[in-house]
Order: structure tokens, then sequence, then C-alpha cells
């Protein structure tokens, strides 16, 4: 196993390896979180796991971030870990909302790079709105189908009105019991 290597270290390696591709930096608890386009995330991602010295070949997780009414709305936190340096480094993209509920934010997939991705993208795509291009299954993962809407966004409806369109309806109990009047 190779050494640990502090987030300035880290930083340096990065920006050695992604020139102009990084476009902030910031240390949080002693891990280091780059910002990149989100164009680039495609050849980051594998940049940074290719590259001597940086290893990252685990993605741990893939979250979004919404940041409403802000634009650029969204950000994508990729969590990677090198198995062989035991170092940790977040990479961050921002997507800008489209305003329309049929033509979604969009960044291109990395599941063929990181399987670990697939069902981290699919999430996203569920319950932020996020479509991947190229993603093999790009499906709900946890909602039905049918579901309006994706309901971790900042400005989802919580109306009280039911947005699950199954045609089931519950039936009123025939009688009301009363457990202190027995």
């Amino acid at each position: 196993m190779a050494d640990l290597r502090t987030a300035d270290q880290l930083l340096e390696l990065a920006k050695n390896e992604l020139g102009n591709m990084l476009m902030d930096s910031s240390t949080a608890a002693g891990d280091l979180s780059i910002l990149v386009p989100a164009g680039s995330i495609r050849e980051v991602l594998t940049k940074l796991r290719d590259a001597d010295g940086l290893r990252f070949d685990l993605m741990s997780y893939m979250t979004v971030v919404d940041y409403h009414p802000q634009e650029p709305r969204f950000e994508l936190v990729y969590d990677m870990y090198s198995v062989d340096t035991a170092n940790r480094i977040r990479v961050r993209c921002r997507l800008a909302d489209t305003g329309s509920e049929k033509d979604l934010p969009e960044i291109d997939s990395v599941a063929d790079i990181f399987m670990a991705s697939n069902w981290h993208e699919r999430e996203a795509y569920d319950l932020y709105g996020i479509n991947f291009k190229g993603h093999p299954d790009q499906r709900r993962i946890l909602l039905p189908e049918n579901w309006d809407g994706h309901p971790l966004r900042r400005d989802y409806p919580y109306d009280g009105k039911p947005v699950w369109k199954l045609g089931a309806s519950v039936a009123e109990p025939e009688a009301k019991f009363d457990i202190l009047e027995n």
C-alpha cells in the first residue's frame, strides 16, 4: 500500500493531472473536495482512477445537492476512494435547472466506468430528476414509474394531495372503536 497523502499533496497531484478542468478546491475534515465542469466528469473520473499516485478506483457513492432557488441549482458529488493509498477525494460538478419537467438537467453517465454508480444514478434520476446520458437502464429505482415529479427537489409540492396513482382506494372502517368504552 502506498503512503496516505495530505489534502495539499492530493491537490497538487490532481492539478497536475486535471489541469484547467480543476476549477476550485476546498478541504473539510482533512478531505479534499474539487469542483470540475459537468461536461468533463467522465474524463476527470477516468484520470483520477488511472493516474499514478492517485488511483481513485472505488466510487463510494454519488449524491445530489439541491440549492434551489440558487443557480446552478444542482451539485453532484462523487465520493472517490483509493484502495491502494487509502486516500479519499470528493469530486463535485454543478448543473443548472432547465425549468422544464420534459427537459431534465443532464450529465454523462459514469456507470460503465464505475459500476457502483449505476444505482446511484438511477436514484438521482428518480428523486431529483437528473438525466444520465448513456445510462444502461435509466428508469425509476424507488418510486413507481407513474409517480409525478421528483420528491427530493426543494420545490416539490408537499400540499397533502396524493401523487401515487395506482387506482386503489382505502375504505373507511365500518365501525369506530373506542378502547376506553369496553
